[in-house]
């Protein structure tokens, strides 16, 4: 191992935040819905009131990173977009934050790994099937070589752009499809006539 480098456990260097709405509570908030549904279907949250949702969420910001804990076989990792000011998700994820910000997205690189992904595999209950779960609590276990300082910074360095690119291609991409959901109808029906259109 290199100079400086050590190895460390994810509970070492990241924590699990478990703050919670209670939608009952603010029945008319709009709320960014990060769901398991949500990652699957389009990799985007979805904007509903909190009349909608019947069970409580996490409270999620910009610092956080988090993955499924349901059916870890199924890898869903999320660095949420945090749109507004009221970014919330479902129970089914494990939530983290880093200890150091500073190291954020290095953190969000391990549990994005196939290793990490091996290490909840091996981690579940529950029977075989549809509902296996990880244990949050478990993955704080988990071992993690951790480089120094100014490495972790140079690889932030590279990475942490490229993570901003892709909340901005997400976000075009969800713009471009609202905006084809609300005119392919009007073209369907004639509504719109693009026919003296020059291509």
């Amino acid at each position: 191992m290199p100079v400086g480098w050590r190895i460390v456990q994810l509970g070492d260097v990241a924590t699990i935040s478990k703050k919670s709405f209670n939608p009952a509570k603010e029945p008319k908030m709009l709320l960014e819905h990060y769901s398991i549904p949500a990652f699957d279907e389009a990799h985007f949250p979805v904007f509903e009131l909190s009349t909608a949702i019947k069970s409580n969420k996490f409270v999620v910001d910009d610092t956080c990173f988090m993955i499924s804990k349901l059916n870890p076989t199924t890898k869903r990792v999320w660095k949420p977009y945090c749109l507004t000011a009221n970014a919330v998700c479902s129970t089914e994820f494990i939530v983290y934050k880093a200890k150091k910000q500073e190291i954020s997205d290095f953190l969000y690189s391990v549990i994005d790994s196939t290793s990490f992904s091996d290490f909840m595999c091996s981690h579940v209950t529950g029977s075989t099937g549809s509902r296996q779960r990880t244990t949050p609590s478990d993955t704080l276990a988990f071992e993690l070589i951790l480089p120094t300082t100014k490495e972790i910074a140079e690889y932030q360095g590279i990475v942490s752009p490229m993570f901003e690119q892709i909340k901005c291609n997400a976000i075009e991409n969800d713009k471009l499809k609202r905006l084809r959901d609300s005119l392919l109808p009007k073209l369907m029906s004639g509504e719109l006539d693009v026919s003296s259109i020059q291509l």
